[in-house]
């Protein structure tokens, strides 16, 4: 099964949603999310679209808009985007803000507000690991009680914490998994660097994601589509690469400038204790008389 030519995963999760039949391997990608922080499996019972089709850049911000449902029977948004900006955080918290305005739509009863769940899959490094977890937990500023909300679900009947509602971010590393097969998560995360299927694997989905991404199963018109993806990215990753290296080599001019500067205040110190003029200490430094002459007050 190992070393077929793979769809790469981001690309796939568009791709995968075109077939209104079978969304089953999207569905256990987000749900070996989900449970790897004690969420239950989901299953996806709607795509979602802007309202009215009036944002059509929403198919360009997000990979996958859907609505999906647990065995409790709880709804949840879940949005997943692929970035390769350094500015993810800021992204995912206006994608989150964007999703629950747009789908509250002109109620007025914003107990009707879908909690969200934003995956970001990022194609480079942060932190030390591959899989980063965030939630709003508010606490009591001195006793540091945690605050619960309880509140009735007037259809189910169901009592919830209603700080609950809040958004969670996952924050996905690709380059940072280190390729250990230890838990169902982690063959997502082998399948998403390597673009192929471990040879050992926990997943019941493995099987379908090696039979269905195989690029030689694609039309000519998918290929050539896929293709294009694919060059785009790798145009966004060169961008990035680019940006980093100009940040690299604007540090290392302020540190020879500072550098310069600090050995500059340390010959002017030298002659101040050969009580030379300042005038003169001016003209063998290039330091201002005024900064020679507060240097000498300290």
């Amino acid at each position: 099964m190992s070393g077929l030519p793979l769809i790469s995963f981001d690309y796939a999760i568009k791709y995968l949603l075109k077939d209104k039949g079978d969304y089953s391997i999207v569905e256990g990608f987000i749900s070996a999310v989900l449970k790897s922080v004690g969420y239950s499996e989901v299953k996806i019972i709607a795509l979602l679209e802007s309202e009215g089709g009036k944002e059509d850049s929403r198919s360009t911000r997000s990979l996958a808009d859907v609505i999906v449902e647990d065995k409790n029977k709880n709804k949840y948004i879940i949005e997943i985007e692929r970035n390769v900006k350094d500015s993810f955080t800021h992204k995912s918290c206006f994608n989150t803000s964007w999703l629950i305005v747009d789908n509250l739509v002109q109620r007025e009863d914003y107990t009707q507000i879908v909690k969200v769940f934003h995956i970001s899959l990022l194609y480079f490094p942060i932190g030390n690991g591959p899989i980063y977890h965030g939630k709003t937990i508010i606490h009591e500023v001195e006793t540091n009680e945690r605050l619960n909300v309880h509140i009735t679900n007037q259809e189910t009947k169901e009592v919830f914490n209603a700080t609950e509602i809040l958004p969670e971010y996952f924050y996905i590393s690709v380059p940072l998994f280190s390729d250990r097969l230890e838990k169902e998560i982690d063959d997502w995360l082998y399948v998403m660097k390597h673009d192929e299927v471990p040879k050992k694997f926990h997943s019941r989905y493995m099987n379908q994601v090696s039979e269905k991404l195989n690029i030689l199963t694609m039309s000519l018109e998918d290929r050539a589509n896929y293709s294009y993806y694919r060059k785009k990215l790798c145009n966004d990753r060169d961008e990035l690469k680019a940006a980093e290296s100009r940040d690299i080599e604007k540090a290392i001019e302020q540190g020879i400038a500072k550098g310069k500067s600090e050995e500059k205040l340390e010959i002017a110190r030298n002659l101040l204790s050969a009580n030379l003029q300042i005038s003169f200490i001016a003209n063998a430094t290039g330091l201002s008389e005024a900064a020679i002459k507060e240097l000498q007050k300290k």
